[in-house]
């Protein structure tokens, strides 16, 4: 660890210790002012895209108490913006993105039941907004086998955690899949699913995530050669 972030980490601690809320003052800050400034603006600009999706990444995997406890409509305004730049051109945006996900999934499947006021938070976001799980699931899969191959590297990494986060989400773009295909394509593409989902377990741990990556590339090959748009 780098002498700057072990001093950032002690000085967090010590703001966490007093209770001093100057940091999440800060965040705060920092979020509305990023949010202040429209969409399609920041992507007219590199530089400021890779600060502005650079404070989402960080903000989902340092500070998800801040993250859950933001309103409703505030945090699905941050997850449009990661959608968006999701599909980016720019395989930094793309990354960056596909990593907040990869937080976001990796939460709901670690801490999903228990009585912590962060979960109760993303519950009901996600009662407002119940497709968002489905809909980022459609829309890397979607990427990872008819989209650039630049950035299919970077839309793995969320998959596993997104998959085990919301099992029914990925049944449902499986069925959407199939129906889009011929019957022969069905049988190719269930044999290609199959083989994709045999022996991983319900676990985040690094050799699973390492193993699924794999599967994953495997089966992009595969379905690549016989799907159809």
């Amino acid at each position: 660890m780098s002498t700057r972030r072990q001093l950032l980490c002690l000085l967090w601690s010590i703001l966490l210790i007093y209770n001093d809320p100057a940091l999440e003052n800060s965040l705060d800050v920092a979020l509305q002012m990023a949010l202040s400034v429209p969409l399609e603006d920041i992507a007219a600009y590199p530089k400021l895209s890779k600060a502005f999706y650079g404070l989402i990444e960080i903000l989902f995997r340092n500070h998800s108490k801040t993250v859950m406890a933001l309103d409703t409509t505030v945090f699905m305004q941050l997850m449009a913006a990661v959608h968006d730049g999701l599909q980016s051109s720019d395989g930094t945006l793309c990354s960056l993105c596909a990593n907040t996900i990869d937080h976001l999934a990796t939460f709901y499947f670690t801490f999903n039941g228990k009585d912590k006021p962060e979960v109760h938070s993303l519950n009901k976001h996600l009662a407002a907004q119940p497709n968002l799980f489905s809909s980022l699931t459609a829309t890397l899969f979607n990427l990872l086998l008819f989209g650039p191959p630049q950035n299919h590297w970077a839309v793995m990494r969320p998959m596993l955690s997104l998959m085990l986060a919301s099992e029914s989400s990925f049944a449902a773009y499986k069925d959407l899949l199939l129906s889009s295909q011929s019957p022969e394509n069905q049988i190719k593409l269930n044999e290609a699913l199959n083989k994709l989902l045999a022996d991983v377990n319900r676990s985040l741990d690094s050799a699973n995530r390492d193993r699924f990556t794999q599967k994953l590339t495997a089966f992009r090959v595969s379905a690549r050669s016989f799907l159809t748009l």
